[in-house]
């Protein structure tokens, strides 16, 4: 796990870090920015993170993972394919910002949830917990029970706490904190 761990560490820090002023979702201002999807889009980094997220998810046994569409949506489909390369069978959802307007005017989309269906969430970067939170009332509110949840990178910015208040008893999982990526591969002072 080490190898896989530092192998994606690696092509985070090389193709999603941006060291610039930027203003983050939260509204708050940063000196540096992660793009997950610039690796979670390609097929090594979506490889590594499904296989290194199912390893932390897998003990909760889940049935189904998903998140808000769009940060969650490479870590759902790696997640289930890693999954199924066990022969485990979690199927995917994606948690819609809003509503759908027409149609069932569903804000889950995917093959999940029947009343009682063991779910994880998972986002790829996590500043004040909101999008966390928010899929998971989501799942619940479509019948899933939350049983994990895990992200690709923790800020350190109190979404941990808002995030560990809206999942009670499941656990929370982080690949890596920001301190920890930012501080990688800069030589000692």
């Amino acid at each position: 796990m080490n190898d896989r761990r530092d192998r994606l560490g690696h092509l985070l820090r090389e193709h999603a870090l941006v060291r610039e002023s930027v203003r983050l979702s939260s509204g708050r201002r940063s000196s540096y920015y992660f793009d997950a999807r610039q690796v979670l889009l390609d097929p090594e980094g979506a490889a590594l993170a499904g296989a290194l997220m199912w390893d932390l998810l897998r003990p909760a046994a889940p049935r189904a993972v998903g998140g808000l569409t769009l940060g969650a949506d490479p870590l759902v489909c790696a997640v289930s394919a890693a999954a199924w390369s066990e022969d485990v069978r979690v199927t995917g959802f994606f948690v819609r910002k809003e509503a759908k307007k027409h149609g069932l005017q569903q804000w889950i989309e995917g093959p999940f949830i029947e009343e009682g269906t063991p779910v994880a969430v998972v986002d790829d970067v996590l500043t004040s917990g909101g999008s966390l939170v928010a899929a998971v009332e989501k799942a619940r509110q479509a019948g899933g029970v939350v049983v994990a949840a895990a992200i690709v990178i923790d800020r350190g910015e109190g979404g941990r706490e808002a995030a560990q208040q809206a999942l009670g008893d499941a656990p929370l999982h982080a690949l890596y904190t920001a301190e920890e990526l930012l501080q990688a591969g800069r030589a000692p002072a």
